[in-house]
């Protein structure tokens, strides 16, 4: 079971950090926490006694009307033109990139590949410092206008929180310890190639920065996370980018949003090497082959395995193992002799 699954964007303890110098919004965000985190697990636990029906991955966008509910209006549906709210457009715009990124790139069918529509919350709450996956579907708040601004409107907020849903289906990736950090470093590795893909950038021009669109120039930092120099971007960036600086504490989940800075670092470095497509390729075989308690080490390995499989179909470089390996092992990671 999944006790504290917290599919947040802004991890708690940056909420936290600003709550202490005076935030009464990231007060009120970091409150509405524990709920988010109830209603994440109803739908963990009943993952297996769903009814599955095949559906079209539609798009429906919500307007909470700064309620701290969900599905209070239903302002846009799939097909419909635009409509006078920026933020009811950005949301249905970006997660249909999302969504048609996955499907156009590995024949994915929706996030659940069965289909699963796709359901987004805006205006949720008063000053709400946060966007969250839930289970089942996204949400979005407006930001405070202080530190942080409309994540509706950020690409790699809305990929990496659906991303979350991707990962519940495919591999449930138990959200605790190393397999947490794993599920965070998927929702992080996809947020950085759709992001780059959004804004036709190449690898050269990315900035590798996660949430830096909805951080204001008196947020104490450029961003979320970085994928390229982890623990640089922001104040409270405590994330490692080697094993030697792994945190072992219990904190955060036993270091989910600290600890994924380590496989984050790896995929930068793959990337520089064999490029964003055909790392994506070996990602995502490798997320579908995982299971809920992987760890590092077996994550590691099964994606040298998937490698290997990939070059001798010519679907990666012929020097992809080689990268992998040699990119996981500059952050402290290495095979394990059987």
């Amino acid at each position: 079971m999944c006790l504290k699954h917290q599919c947040l964007i802004v991890p708690p303890h940056i909420l936290e950090q600003l709550a202490r110098r005076g935030s009464l919004s990231c007060k009120k965000t970091l409150n509405d926490t524990h709920r988010i985190i109830q209603r994440r697990n109803e739908s963990l636990n009943t993952l297996l006694q769903r009814t599955w029906k095949e559906g079209g991955g539609d798009r429906y966008i919500y307007d909470s009307d700064n309620s701290y509910q969900q599905r209070v209006e239903l302002v846009r549906k799939e097909g419909e033109e635009e409509v006078p709210d920026t933020t009811t457009n950005q949301a249905y715009d970006t997660s249909g990139f999302v969504r048609d990124y996955f499907k156009d790139t590995f024949g994915l069918n929706s996030i659940d590949d069965n289909g699963l529509d796709l359901i987004s919350n805006i205006h949720y709450g008063m000053d709400y410092n946060n966007a969250f996956w839930d289970g089942d579907e996204m949400t979005y708040g407006d930001g405070d206008g202080k530190e942080f601004t409309n994540f509706a409107s950020a690409i790699d907020v809305v990929a990496h929180e659906l991303v979350h849903g991707v990962t519940q289906f495919l591999a449930n990736l138990e959200y605790r310890g190393q397999s947490g950090a794993l599920n965070e470093h998927f929702s992080d590795a996809f947020a950085t190639i759709i992001k780059q893909k959004y804004l036709k950038q190449d690898i050269t021009k990315a900035n590798w920065l996660i949430g830096d669109a909805v951080v204001t120039e008196a947020f104490p930092g450029l961003a979320i996370r970085s994928m390229k120099a982890p623990g640089t971007a922001n104040d409270f960036d405590s994330q490692p980018d080697h094993m030697d600086d792994y945190y072992s504490g219990p904190a955060d989940n036993q270091g989910v949003h600290i600890n994924s800075g380590i496989p984050n670092r790896a995929f930068y470095l793959s990337c520089l090497k064999i490029g964003v497509d055909e790392c994506a390729l070996i990602w995502f075989e490798t997320l579908k082959a995982l299971w809920r308690t992987a760890d590092f080490n077996a994550m590691l390995e099964v994606m040298i395995r998937i490698t290997e499989t990939l070059e001798k179909e010519g679907k990666v470089c012929h020097t992809a193992v080689e990268a992998v390996e040699r990119s996981f092992g500059e952050v402290g990671l290495t095979r394990v002799a059987v």
